[in-house]
């Protein structure tokens, strides 16, 4: 027997929200998944009533769904291991495969869905996945008795609930498993388009496309998964996505605020080493409390579910009260905050408020070495490490999972690299990142060991989904604008929305080959935050 595990990541309002065409993003799923179900009855298949797995606070979707064949699971919401619990008490007893599909993605595809699932019961598979699709578009089949063992590795890795819980489950001892993979022809994922309807953002391109009429399920006669592959080419809907770029430029998914300009390090790889961009007075500016809360207040009015990154051209740890601006953060639930530091000057109170916040997403902490000695070097001095590296391990105990340590990759620490990653990667509760040499649009010097920059150059990622808000309000170009060579307003005087607009010309620019000044050089249009 085979049973429909929906899972809600959620409980947005966006769900039961129309679209122009007068239908719900639910009543688009619930025709798609009604189509799959009417396709695996016809192929033999005996299905048993769908499980929609929710959080205790989800009433809307509870209640549309409170009918036959679905029936309703309560979930915690405590992490992926409770979740896999769940989910396996709850199931039909004799249920063998679960198909697994996300509450707030309408448009998945239907006969992919069929199609991974032949590939899966053909292969006797322990878990089959499409990859290189956008979020939402494909469904995951799984043999229901891994959920027993997948629990117990999210167990073990602390997996939050979230809509890549199965994959991160299964991908950290990938070889218990026996994995079949279905590859997109086209790496659509390149796109970081997500045909959900999670947040604000993502709503707005779902609606979009209903729109432009290519949001329909079309069903086709599926090709024979043992000798031929999916065909994904011709899809209107992904086409769309790939011809048409301006129209994944629906709203700000990711902020960078500067709370202050005060600096305690200004590496020599970093613009801020040079007078010219150093603060002109002698006492660096902060953002006030009550301008940080109306900056907020704007964010959340326009997106609600937006990331706000507090340490560009600043750390944060010399903001005057930040403990109250961390404490103005935590008002905020719904977003979510990354904080970017050097991890060496956080007192007490502003560690354990650190600590408290209920949306901090991510800690990330720039390290550059993997010793003292070489941290000398580039970043300051050994004492300035070992604060840095106690400040790590306070914060992997107390928040576990959401912290990272970064080093730059660049020629003048290329071969201490190896050793900083192996390191790191041992460290329970602890991410190491390798982030990319940036020069800033050639303000630098080049510094990269390897130019990774396409073959063929796409628009600029962050004129497509980041903004950028100095500690006066005012909103430059991007973050490689660094001399505000153009402004595009003000949070603190105009609508976010007012501002967001005046940018679509320039990446309207960018998807017909035209670049400015900034851009020409820039090679930071191919990097992603979110």
């Amino acid at each position: 027997m085979t049973q429909f595990v929906v899972f809600g990541t959620n409980a947005r309002g966006y769900l039961t929200g129309a679209f122009p065409d007068g239908r719900t993003p639910l009543e688009y799923l619930v025709e798609r998944i009604e189509a799959l179900r009417e396709i695996m009855v016809d192929n033999g298949v005996e299905l048993a009533p769908v499980a929609l797995v929710v959080l205790p606070s989800a009433a809307e979707p509870a209640d549309a769904l409170r009918h036959d064949p679905y029936r309703v699971i309560r979930d915690s919401g405590d992490g992926a291991a409770d979740l896999f619990r769940t989910v396996e008490n709850e199931i039909a007893p004799g249920v063998e495969q679960i198909v697994w599909l996300d509450l707030d993605g309408p448009f998945f595809r239907v006969d992919l869905a069929w199609y991974l699932y032949r590939l899966h019961t053909k292969n006797w598979c322990d878990y089959t996945f499409a990859d290189g699709f956008p979020e939402g578009y494909a469904a995951q089949v799984l043999r229901a008795d891994i959920l027993g063992p997948l629990a117990a590795l999210a167990d073990n890795g602390e997996t939050p609930r979230r809509r890549t819980a199965l994959f991160d489950a299964v991908s950290s001892d990938i070889n218990a498993f026996d994995v079949e993979t279905e590859a997109a022809h086209v790496d659509w994922a390149l796109l970081r388009a997500s045909l959900t309807v999670d947040n604000r953002s993502n709503a707005m391109l779902c609606h979009r496309l209903v729109q432009r009429g290519v949001a329909n399920h079309h069903l086709r006669d599926t090709p024979n998964p043992e000798y031929e592959r999916f065909p994904d080419e011709d899809d209107p809907l992904l086409r769309v996505l790939l011809d048409e770029p301006t129209i994944r430029r629906t709203l700000p998914r990711y902020y960078q605020v500067q709370i202050t300009e005060r600096m305690t390090q200004r590496p020599y790889w970093t613009p801020w080493s040079d007078e010219r961009w150093a603060p002109a007075k002698e006492q660096p500016e902060s953002m006030p409390i009550d301008s940080w809360r109306r900056v907020l207040q704007a964010i959340a009015e326009v997106t609600p579910e937006a990331t706000i990154a507090i340490g560009y051209r600043g750390e944060p740890a010399e903001h005057p009260e930040i403990v109250g601006v961390l404490k103005v953060a935590d008002e905020y639930p719904d977003l979510s905050f990354y904080v970017e530091t050097n991890g060496v000057h956080w007192s007490d109170a502003a560690t354990e408020a650190l600590c408290g916040m209920n949306n901090l997403a991510a800690v990330i902490v720039y390290l550059d070495a993997s010793d003292g000695e070489r941290y000398s070097a580039i970043r300051g001095s050994t004492d300035e490490y070992a604060r840095a590296i106690a400040f790590v391990e306070r914060m992997r105990e107390q928040t576990p999972g959401i912290v990272y340590v970064q080093a730059t990759r660049m020629t003048d620490n290329e071969d201490d690299l190896p050793s900083f990653y192996k390191y790191w990667n041992g460290v329970p509760g602890v991410t190491p990142l390798i982030e990319k040499y940036n020069s800033f649009a050639g303000t630098l010097p080049d510094r990269r060991p390897a130019d990774l920059t396409p073959l063929d150059r796409p628009a600029c990622v962050h004129l497509e989904r980041d903004l950028v808000v100095l500690f006066d309000g005012t909103v430059p170009m991007c973050h490689q604008d660094i001399d505000r060579t153009r402004i595009r307003g003000n949070v603190l005087d105009e609508d976010i929305e007012t501002i967001w607009a005046r940018g679509a010309g320039d990446f309207q620019d960018h998807c017909t080959g035209r670049y400015g000044s900034i851009c020409k050089v820039c090679d930071e249009y191919y990097t992603f935050n979110l």
